[in-house]
């Protein structure tokens, strides 16, 4: 790292992601993910939605527990 900082705006799209799937948790959460591991420093993604597309997920009835659990995925917060 040079002192630069990477700002990722990581918004899924494409054919195998529905509408409503754009903004489902899990799939916000492997966004978040990828967007981690290719060393972004700050990550912006959308408000996620308790739609689930693939994965099931327990208690994510409220938005302040889908974004701690797309924390999670993220290195844990770190």
């Amino acid at each position: 790292s040079c002192g630069l900082v990477v700002v990722l705006w990581s918004y899924p799209r494409g054919e195998g992601v529905s509408k409503e799937g754009e903004t489902a948790v899990d799939v916000i959460t492997y966004a978040a993910h990828i967007a981690a591991l290719l060393g972004a420093n700050i990550i912006k993604v959308k408000l996620p939605t308790n739609h689930l597309e693939r994965e099931k997920i327990e208690n994510i009835e409220s938005l302040s527990k889908r974004i701690e659990y797309i924390k999670k995925s993220c290195f844990a917060g770190k």
